[in-house]
């Protein structure tokens, strides 16, 4: 009897130890998936950083550092080059009046541990409040995290709401002050203040398995340390209103940054929504931006980015303008429009504008320049008024100006607010019918066409162009232009590299 009992003792101790065999196997192959990835062989590439500046994506101000906090951490959502949001560490979301619900990925942290709510939610309280992403967040009041989801509360509306929640996700308690290098889910992580290696618990497979970082000293040094070869890449978007020769195989990057001619509506003649619209087709946009701007430039017919996916199979306005309307309008309105049956008029009754200008942007002021010739075709006298920086934004922030060049740069989701309750709101009172519009858009209840037809009619603005950056990179590599200007390492672990970066 106790050999009975001993044999069967024995038998399932056996089929015990297989089974835990079996399983301790799976568990190996699992990490296996995780490490070993990609060439064997070193493939590196250099990218700018600034040592003056933090590598917490919170913290950091330079658009070197937070470009590169895409290759270290990741988002929930990232934004393709035509504005459709593509998840990453989200696996979906659903938006229901105010509510946007976002499911998560299995996904791990550069330490092994798992990315949670909580996580997301103490990133976005990071993000809410630092320089580089709180503008993109306006619209979140709040967020709560639960199980596997995570909850953001907005204020309006958004069907594009996903395309906001784009800030780098990062481990709780790992990025609370500038000098804090945080833990990430990216492609790579950090191994010393100047490389980056594979991160071997992400779930991508890179052909680039490491990341030089090259200190730029100074902007202007930039080029020159592309030209040279001790960075591959490198991102211009002209941000300081003056053109950069850069010699190297190059990409043009449309920004998500409208220039456009402000209207200060409270100002006699301007009032008139009539007048407003026939400035639009007095404007050749593409006359009043290519020159200015050298080339880097997009003209634009709507207040959206060419590239918004929902604009495209649209009838748009032409760019060029249309003369012939705008000086029908401004006829009926008892104006000289500057011609008579085809022969210049003699009238003195013309509109007298003045159009302010930033002096010290270069692009905006030959800008003007051009808009002033584009309306004197349709009888208006311009006189273009040029202020230093700060005496520009005192005039446009107290509403002393008829016409202005502004630029603002969007947030991915195509957030017009600015407009209307931020540094041109004291201008922009009676035009409330296009923004009413827009909130309906935004709200799912109204089409795009509809939103075009009303700003049309209203003509708060007129957008004149979206600017143009510029991706530089050495012949190394073959980068992936399909992502948002702010995502410019975008799909880097797909980026080809030649047999010269092995």
């Amino acid at each position: 009897m106790n050999k009975k009992i001993i044999s069967v003792f024995l038998a399932l101790t056996a089929v015990i130890m297989i089974f835990c065999s079996c399983g301790k196997q799976n568990e190996e192959e699992k990490d296996a998936v995780y490490k070993d990835k990609g060439n064997a062989k070193t493939v590196e590439i250099s990218l700018p950083y600034s040592s003056g500046d933090s590598f917490n994506p919170y913290f950091a101000n330079s658009s070197e550092n937070l470009a590169l906090s895409y290759i270290y951490c990741q988002p929930l959502f990232t934004v393709k080059s035509n504005y459709e949001c593509e998840p990453v560490i989200a696996s979906d979301i659903s938006v229901n009046d105010k509510r946007a619900v976002v499911s998560l990925n299995e996904v791990m942290f550069s330490d092994g541990s798992v990315v949670s709510a909580q996580d997301i939610a103490y990133s976005f309280s990071l993000a809410k409040k630092s320089f580089a992403f709180s503008q993109r967040l306006k619209n979140v009041d709040s967020v709560s995290a639960s199980g596997s989801s995570v909850t953001f509360n907005l204020k309006a509306q958004d069907k594009l709401a996903a395309n906001a929640l784009t800030f780098p996700i990062v481990k709780s308690g790992t990025a609370d002050n500038k000098d804090s290098v945080p833990i990430g889910s990216g492609v790579f992580k950090f191994n010393g203040k100047e490389e980056l290696v594979i991160n071997q618990y992400s779930q991508k497979i890179s052909s680039i398995n490491t990341v030089k970082l090259s200190d730029i000293k100074t902007p202007e040094l930039a080029v020159s340390e592309l030209e040279i070869g001790n960075i591959n890449y490198l991102f211009e978007d002209f941000s300081e209103g003056k053109f950069k020769a850069i010699v190297s195989q190059s990409k043009n990057v449309t920004l998500n940054n409208l220039v456009f001619l402000g209207i200060n509506a409270k100002d006699g003649a301007l009032s008139s929504q009539a007048l407003r619209t026939a400035i639009y087709y007095a404007i050749d946009k593409e006359n009043a931006s290519a020159a200015p701007y050298q080339g880097y430039a997009v003209a634009a017919a709507t207040p959206f980015n060419p590239d918004f996916y929902e604009l495209q199979n649209i009838s748009l306005p032409d760019v060029k303008g249309d003369k012939d309307k705008a000086r029908s309008i401004i006829e009926k309105l008892g104006y000289s429009s500057g011609t008579k049956n085809g022969v210049k008029s003699v009238s003195d009754n013309r509109l007298n504008l003045s159009l302010t200008v930033n002096k010290d942007n270069a692009f905006r002021l030959a800008a003007a320049n051009k808009i002033a010739d584009e309306l004197s075709e349709c009888g208006f006298k311009i006189s273009v008024i040029k202020l230093g920086t700060e005496e520009y934004k005192k005039r446009v922030n107290e509403g002393n100006y008829q016409l202005c060049i502004g630029e603002i740069k969007l947030t991915e989701n195509m957030d017009l607010s600015a407009f209307s309750d931020g540094f041109y709101k004291k201008c922009l009172a009676g035009n409330v019918n296009f923004f009413k519009d827009y909130e309906n858009y935004k709200a799912g209840k109204k089409d795009i066409n509809t939103v075009i037809n009303s700003f049309l009619n209203d003509a708060p603005f007129i957008p004149i162009c979206y600017r143009v950056g510029v991706a530089a990179y050495t012949k190394l590599y073959s980068p992936d232009f399909t992502y948002a200007p702010f995502d410019i390492y975008g799909n880097i672990e797909n980026w080809e590299a030649s047999q010269e970066s092995q």
